[in-house]
């Protein structure tokens, strides 16, 4: 026996309707075989934050560590162009350079002790050193050899001063230093001391000794002087020192006075 739905039946007509609409089972079919719904994954807003901060100070140190690296290289470059390739010492770039600073520097001392005038102290001394024999050396026992000499002279001369003065090689056989924070009397002194000292000291070169003999200028310098003058005046001297080193000629016409000409045998009476 089947039942018999009557469709004025409130009751049937509420089972085949949903929320009052007519049922479609085809649609109700579609929906049951549906995958169930996710809800969307939303980011936090600080933990975003978080995560845009450390991308940030991660940039940041690699922009740091680049730059630094640069600064490096720069320096390095920098001590390339003002260092001499042979001694490892300051050359003539570097050499004005740090004299530049020292002049700099005593004015700044002097202005403190007697307002913006200055007072003249402060400053230091140059010595400007020429080797003696440089070229026999070269020219007997070869460059090599002569190249042995200078790096010897230069650690000799390191050797002599102190931790704050300066040595540097302007080129050839010629050096300077830079002895701060010290009068003409005491500067004068401890050049002539160091002299003396390289005078004691020979090279060793194939079984040969080769003496180290220099000349040297010394000259003073303050808040009123000029790095070009100084070195004029201190160059100066060094060839008036070297040339009162020089052997002089031996025999009769050594001893005639400078000045003196011969007289014309044929005007003789």
């Amino acid at each position: 026996m089947s039942a018999v739905v009557n469709t004025q039946d409130p009751d049937a007509i509420a089972a085949d309707h949903h929320d009052g609409l007519p049922f479609d089972r085809g649609t109700h079919d579609r929906l049951l075989r549906m995958p169930p719904l996710r809800s969307p994954r939303i980011a936090h807003p600080a933990v975003s934050v978080t995560v845009e901060a450390s991308a940030l100070e991660r940039q940041l140190a690699e922009a740091r560590a680049t730059i630094a690296e640069q600064r490096d290289r720069i320096a390095y470059l920098e001590s390339l162009s003002m260092t001499d390739e042979l001694t490892g010492l300051l050359n003539r770039r570097g050499f004005f350079s740090h004299f530049r600073r020292e002049i700099a520097a005593a004015r700044r001392q002097g202005a403190k002790g007697n307002g913006a005038k200055g007072n003249g102290t402060g400053g230091g001394v140059l010595v400007i050193i020429d080797l003696d024999g440089f070229k026999r050396i070269n020219d007997t026992h070869g460059h090599m050899a002569g190249d042995a000499y200078l790096r010897q002279v230069a650690r000799m001369l390191v050797g002599s001063v102190r931790e704050e003065d300066v040595v540097a090689r302007l080129g050839g056989d010629e050096f300077a230093l830079l002895l701060t924070n010290t009068d003409a009397v005491c500067g004068d002194v401890r050049a002539r001391q160091i002299a003396a000292a390289a005078g004691r000291h020979c090279v060793r070169w194939n079984n040969a000794d080769l003496p180290v003999r220099f000349s040297f200028g010394v000259q003073s310098y303050g808040a009123d002087d000029r790095e070009e003058e100084v070195i004029r005046l201190a160059d100066s001297r060094m060839y008036s020192n070297k040339a009162g080193r020089r052997p002089r000629p031996t025999g009769r016409k050594a001893e005639r006075p400078s000045g003196h000409r011969a007289a014309n045998p044929r005007t003789t009476a």
